[in-house]
């Protein structure tokens, strides 16, 4: 794949030269240490370090080109790319370089305050114990094929997901289950994704250290539901209980509301919690 085919559809400060456009690339990394001969070198803006101090290092193990929203380092003598948003391109060359995976593995993608984890593992369960070849990307664990991995960030860096979706295809996979953070959102993580579920739990007072109000958190949690430049949801899945369910707005084809209340499609009836577990009747459209 060539530099100008990787970076396609990603919005450029100034257009490629037709002899960078050429130039093959044989990976991506955001991380220098990480960096091979040909990759292509992503230095994001971070709330601590600038990722561009370590454009040179990058460089220097054979980095092709750095890709940055920000300007080229007075120090760095290779290939510089600015974008508008440096994560969204990321997102963007992540999916063209591993040819687009959401697009043949279903990607349910849950977000809300509380019980992401819960409803992870739930749903992996549920489709793993019927016979399907499942991957799971949540707070406590990675889980790909049967195989558990340790869990960094509750949703990875756009790279991560997509390098991991198209190791679950190879492997056969067809479901990929992702918590996906209020933060991963706003930071574009998962910017230009195909999800073909989107779930949401609920919203209550959190993370307003980052998004500064509630009206700006929930903005973040709709992003899934309404995407930009990619198709919406082909399914919905909301708590009609959580007051913010009326905010979720959709253009999904398939919605499903659940809970306790009687506008739920997707109903609890006769609870009963017992130290031995949880029982109650489902009912589905009576």
């Amino acid at each position: 794949m060539t530099l100008g085919e990787l970076l396609a559809g990603v919005k450029l400060r100034q257009e490629l030269t037709p002899e960078l456009a050429a130039v093959s690339v044989a990976g991506l990394e955001y991380d220098s240490r990480r960096v091979e001969n040909g990759f292509v070198f992503f230095a994001f803006v971070g709330a601590r370090v600038d990722g561009r101090r370590f454009a040179q290092e990058a460089l220097e193990r054979g980095a092709a080109a750095a890709v940055s929203e920000l300007p080229r380092p007075q120090d760095f003598d290779g290939a510089w790319i600015q974008v508008e948003h440096g994560r969204r391109a990321l997102a963007s060359a992540a999916r063209t370089f591993y040819r687009r995976p959401d697009e043949r593995v279903h990607f349910t993608g849950i977000t809300g305050t509380n019980g992401k984890t819960t409803t992870a593992f739930l749903t992996e369960a549920i489709l793993r114990t019927s016979g399907s070849i499942t991957g799971m990307l949540g707070t406590i664990e990675y889980r790909l094929a049967g195989e558990t991995r340790p869990a960094p960030n509750t949703t990875p860096e756009s790279l991560d997901v997509m390098r991991f979706a198209a190791e679950l295809e190879h492997c056969g996979g067809t479901h990929l289950i992702s918590e996906v953070s209020s933060h991963a959102l706003a930071l574009g993580r998962v910017y230009g994704f195909y999800f073909h579920t989107a779930v949401f739990t609920n919203l209550t007072r959190d993370h307003l250290d980052f998004h500064g109000t509630m009206d700006d958190y929930a903005a973040a949690k709709r992003m899934l539901f309404a995407p930009e430049d990619v198709p919406a949801p082909e399914w919905a899945v909301l708590n009609a209980d959580d007051p913010a369910c009326a905010t979720m707005t959709s253009a999904s084809t398939n919605v499903i509301r659940y809970g306790l209340s009687p506008d739920a499609s997707l109903r609890a009836e006769n609870i009963r919690s017992t130290f031995e577990g949880l029982r109650f009747d489902l009912v589905f459209e009576g």
